[in-house]
C-alpha cells in the first residue's frame, strides 16, 4: 500500500483554507496568531513534499512486532526476579512473566525516532512492580524479597525498600514503570490497561539508547511482582514493540496494514485542568474537594485525563468504541447545567453563558448532543443525594470528535451549575506510593491498526550522510534547495522538524507563536538530512516556523513559513 498523496494534498488544502478563513474573520486572526485558544487539532503542517525529486522524500516508518510467549533459552537463575516464571496471560502474584521480541532491524537508510512497549497488564496497589528490559532493571521490587541476582542485569536502577541479600541497586532509581501506572490507570486484579511505555524512558540513567538495544533484532522483557501481562488472541491484547523511525526514498514506499489490536483502559483523573485557565468564572473546585463545600452559589468543578494512546504517527484506523465518564454526583436544584470538554461547551436551555471564559472556544448547537446532555442531567434527582452515573461521551459528542479530542493529548472536563458536585466511586487508585485517588474515571475502549512500510535498501541515502561531491565556491552561487519539510514527534512542549537539502548545509529553525522570531541553536555540521528538536514550547498553541540551511559557501536558504500546533 503506497502513500496516499491525494488525501495528504486535500488535508493541506483544507488546512490552508482554514488559515485564510480565520485570518479574515473578526476575532479569529488574533486567536490564531497568539495561539491562546484553538479549535480542531492539526498535529502536523502536512507540508507539500517533492516525491521523485533529486533529494527524495522523508517518510515516517512504523514497525509493529508481536512478542513470543517465553524466553526459553534462559534458566530460572537467568531471570531477573525471584518469583516463579509464568506464561503470558497467567494470573498470579509474586511472579515473573518473561517474553521477547524477534525482528529484523532495518540495516540502512533508517533512523529510529521512538520506540514503545504496548503491554496489556493488570496490577495491584502494592506499589512494588518492576520491569526488566534488555539488561536494565527498573521499578521497585517487593519489600522483604531477595534482591535480584541474575547475571543478565547490567544496570540496577530500581528502588529497593527492604530487599534482602544479593546484589543491590546502583545509580539513580528509575520508577517510571510503576509511577506511570499509578498516575494514569485504575488499579485492580481484574482491571486491564494497555500501557504505552516509552522505551527511552525505561533506559534513563543508563548509557543505553533505543537504537543500541534494538539493532541486534532481539529485545528481552520481564515483568515482576503482580503485573501479569495479558495475551488474548481473540481480543488482540498482545504485547507489542512499536518502533517509529524515518527513511528517505525517491519513490513511494511499499506498505501494508498491520493486524488490528485492542485498546482498553480505565484512566484516573487529575485535579484541575491542563491549560491553566478555568472554563468558568467564579469558584472553581476539584473532585477531591467538591463535596466538602456545599453548593450555594454558581461554581464549577474541573478535572482532566492524560489518555496514553498508542504512539502511532501512521494510523490507518483508530476506532473508539467506548468512552465514558464514571462518577458520583449530587444535583442540588433543578437549575441549568453546562459541561465543557476541551473547549467545547454543551449546556441546557437557560444556562448563563456569560459565566464562561475564553477557554470555552465554542458552544455546541448540535441538537442530538444537547438533547442527550439535557436527558442526562434531568435523570439525576435534584435532592442533593449521591448518584453513580455514567456519561457516554460518544453519545454526547460522537466518535469522530472524541477521537479528535483524545489525540490532543489531554481531556479537560469542566462542569458548571448545581451538578458541580463530582466525586469518585471509591479509591480508584493509589498515586505515588499509597496516596489514594478518588474521582471520576474515564473508561476507554477501542482498536487500532497502523500502516507498516518497508525501508528501501539504499546505503548512499542522505539519511546516512549521502554522497556529496567537492565544493567550489567560485561557481557555487546557489543556496541549498529545501524540500520535504515535516514536523513529527509533537508533544505539548516540544516538536521535531525535519527536511532535506540538495547539498550539505547547516541546520536551524526559526519559530514562535506570533512569528518565527526565535532561532534554535545552529548546527553547523553540513548534512543533507536535517533533524532539529525544539523544546520549551507552550501547550496547545499554534507555532509559526521556518527552516534555514546555509552551505559551505555561505549561500543561505530560508523556507516559507509554516504552522504546527502543540498538544494540550
Amino acid at each position: 500500500m503506497g502513500y496516499n498523496y491525494k488525501n495528504k494534498f486535500v488535508k493541506v488544502l483544507l488546512f490552508s483554507l482554514m488559515l485564510i478563513y480565520w485570518s479574515g474573520c473578526d476575532g479569529k486572526a488574533e486567536l490564531l496568531s497568539s495561539g491562546t485558544y484553538l479549535g480542531d487539532p492539526t498535529t502536523s503542517d502536512g507540508g507539500i513534499r517533492t516525491d521523485g525529486s533529486t533529494q527524495g522524500q522523508i517518510y515516517t516508518v512504523t514497525k509493529v512486532v508481536e512478542a513470543t510467549n517465553e524466553i526459553s533459552e534462559w534458566t530460572t537463575a537467568d531471570l531477573p526476579f525471584t518469583g516463579p516464571r509464568r506464561s503470558l496471560g497467567t494470573v498470579a502474584v509474586d511472579s515473573q512473566w518473561p517474553f521477547k521480541y524477534l525482528f529484523t532491524y532495518p540495516p540502512n537508510n533508517y533512523s529510529i525516532g521512538q520506540a514503545h512497549l504496548l503491554l496489556a497488564t493488570s496490577r495491584d496497589s502494592s506499589d512494588t512492580e518492576g520491569i526488566f528490559v534488555d539488561g536494565v532493571f527498573t521499578g521497585r521490587p517487593p519489600a522483604g524479597h531477595p534482591s535480584p541476582t541474575s547475571p543478565n542485569i547490567l544496570y540496577r536502577n530500581y528502588s529497593c525498600s527492604g530487599c534482602t541479600g544479593g546484589a543491590v541497586p546502583t545509580g539513580t532509581a528509575n520508577t517510571y514503570y510503576m509511577d506511570f501506572s499509578l498516575t494514569h490507570y485504575k488499579i485492580g486484579s481484574t482491571v486491564i490497561n494497555t500501557f504505552d511505555l516509552d522505551l527511552s524512558t525505561l533506559l534513563l540513567y543508563t548509557p543505553l539508547t533505543i537504537d543500541g538495544i534494538l539493532k541486534d533484532g532481539l529485545l528481552r522483557v520481564v515483568t515482576g511482582d503482580d503485573a501479569v501481562i495479558q495475551t488474548d488472541t481473540a481480543t488482540a491484547t498482545r504485547p507489542l514493540l512499536i518502533m517509529e523511525g524515518f527513511t528517505i526514498s525517491k519513490t513511494p514506499l511499499v506498505c501494508t496494514q498491520s493486524p488490528v489490536y485492542k485498546l482498553i483502559n480505565t484512566y484516573i483523573h487529575n485535579d484541575g485542568n491542563s491549560i491553566s485557565s478555568p472554563a468558568f468564572s467564579g469558584t472553581v473546585l476539584t473532585p477531591s474537594v467538591s463535596w466538602t463545600t456545599a453548593y450555594t452559589t454558581p461554581r464549577s468543578v474541573e478535572f482532566f485525563y492524560d489518555p496514553k494512546l498508542p504512539k502511532l504517527t501512521s494510523y490507518i484506523n483508530l476506532n473508539i468504541t467506548m468512552s465514558r465518564l464514571s462518577m458520583q454526583v449530587k444535583r442540588t436544584i433543578a437549575n441549568p447545567v453546562a459541561i465543557v470538554i476541551n473547549g467545547i461547551g454543551i449546556d441546557q436551555d437557560g444556562f448563563d453563558r456569560t459565566t464562561a471564559t475564553a477557554a470555552v472556544e465554542t458552544w455546541s448547537s448540535d441538537a442530538a448532543a444537547r438533547t442527550y446532555w439535557n436527558n442526562f442531567v434531568t435523570s439525576i434527582p435534584a435532592n442533593n443525594t449521591s448518584n453513580l452515573v455514567s456519561l457516554d461521551l460518544l453519545s454526547l459528542l460522537g466518535a469522530t470528535k472524541i477521537k479528535e479530542l483524545l489525540l490532543q493529548g489531554k481531556l479537560n472536563v469542566a462542569v458548571s451549575g448545581p451538578l458541580a458536585n463530582i466525586y469518585g466511586q471509591a479509591a480508584t487508585s493509589s498515586r505515588t506510593y499509597g496516596v489514594p485517588v478518588n474521582g471520576p474515571e474515564l473508561i476507554l475502549q477501542g482498536n487500532y491498526s497502523a500502516e507498516v512500510c518497508e525501508v528501501p535498501d539504499n546505503p548512499t541515502s542522505p539519511l546516512n550522510g549521502g554522497v556529496m561531491g567537492p565544493v567550489n565556491c567560485t561557481t557555487d552561487l546557489s543556496a541549498p534547495i529545501i524540500s520535504s519539510i515535516q514536523v513529527t514527534s509533537i508533544t505539548s512542549t516540544s516538536a521535531k522538524v525535519q527536511w532535506l537539502t540538495n547539498e550539505a548545509s547547516s541546520s536551524q529553525i526559526g519559530y514562535g507563536v506570533v512569528a518565527p522570531s526565535t532561532l534554535s541553536t545552529i548546527n553547523a555540521t553540513p548534512v543533507s538530512f536535517h533533524s532539529v528538536d525544539i523544546t520549551g514550547l507552550q501547550p496547545y498553541k499554534y507555532y509559526q516556523y521556518n527552516v534555514r540551511s546555509t552551505d559551505s559557501c555561505s549561500n543561505q536558504q530560508i523556507s516559507a513559513t509554516k504552522s504546527f500546533r502543540t498538544l494540550r
